[in-house]
Order: C-alpha cells, then sequence, then structure tokens
C-alpha cells in the first residue's frame, strides 16, 4: 500500500506498507487522488461528496480470503498526528462503505458470506500511548488499532493483531 502523506509547510511523503497476504487479496485504495489534484475520487460516482458523511473514507481496504473466511482490512494513514475524532469517522465510513459493498453483492448473487471487519490506524506518532489504551486500540474506539508505520512493515495480514472483529452479515 502507497499512500502520500502531508507533512507540516505543505511538504508530501510517499509511505509504501508492504503486507505478505498467505491466501487470496486484493487492495482497494478507496481515497485515490483525482489527477493533477489533492481531492479523492468520489467513492458514489452519482452522489455528491462535497462535505457528506459518505465522503470520509480510510485510505485503503483489503479484502483477503484466508482458512475460508473472507477477512475485510481497513487501514487508515497518519504522519505524526493521531486526530482521534477524524479517524474513528473515516473508518466509520469505510464500515458503511463495506457494509453497502456487501449488500449489493448479496442482491446480485442471492448469496451471503459473512465478512469480518477489521480497523487499523498506522502512524509515525512518537509517542500515541496518551491515545491507545494497553492493547494499542484507540481509546476513544477499541475497535481501531494502532501500529507504528516499521511494526506493521513486513508483517502477514494473518499475523495482524485486533481482536475486535466486527461481522458483516
Amino acid at each position: 500500500m502507497k499512500e502520500t502523506i502531508f507533512l507540516p509547510g505543505n511538504q508530501k511523503k510517499d509511505l509504501t506498507v508492504y503486507i505478505d497476504a498467505p491466501g487470496d487479496a486484493f487492495v482497494i485504495n478507496l481515497d485515490k487522488k483525482v489527477k493533477n489534484s489533492n481531492q479523492s475520487e468520489s467513492l458514489f460516482h452519482f452522489l455528491d461528496d462535497n462535505g457528506k458523511p459518505w465522503s470520509k473514507r480510510c485510505d485503503f481496504i483489503v479484502f483477503h480470503l484466508h482458512n475460508g473466511k473472507i477477512n475485510v482490512l481497513c487501514f487508515e494513514f497518519k504522519w505524526e498526528t493521531l486526530s482521534v475524532e477524524r479517524v474513528i469517522e473515516q473508518l466509520a465510513s469505510s464500515e458503511s462503505w463495506c457494509r453497502s459493498l456487501h449488500s449489493v453483492i448479496k442482491h446480485y448473487t442471492g448469496k451471503k458470506r459473512p465478512l469480518h471487519l477489521t480497523k487499523f490506524v498506522l502512524s509515525s506518532h512518537p509517542d500515541p500511548t496518551p491515545y491507545l489504551d494497553t492493547d494499542h486500540c484507540l481509546k476513544r474506539d477499541h475497535a481501531i488499532r494502532h501500529y507504528h508505520y516499521n511494526a506493521i512493515d513486513g508483517l502477514s495480514l494473518a499475523d495482524l493483531e485486533n481482536s475486535n472483529i466486527e461481522t458483516i452479515n
């Protein structure tokens, strides 16, 4: 996953995170930018995204088929700040997008398979401990697990820890 992070002073930094995927997996960049613009592409091209709740989204969603289960991992990239309210809103909106996608697939195929959704925020925050509980989850939303970029790079999707799994039926 590769994301451009905006640093103070309007500078940019590219962050690349490599995660091994045992089994089948694919990544969707939900926060893909329109070419030659700082604007993100619309999540729903038929809806107005300007300042709407659905305009918020995380950076990446990974769909991972492993041990017969469909796992969905939502990732938000931050730099040295943890704007907790914004992270919570972005990941909640992305969960809603996954629920919508699940519903559409169920209606078109007539098949219903649960999705097992987990949420992650990645950062280079120098000391995120004031924002985290003992399990490295956000105190304000225990479903969101924090990882430092250096700690997650090179891990396997199967090794990511987050005991807060949301099942979408």
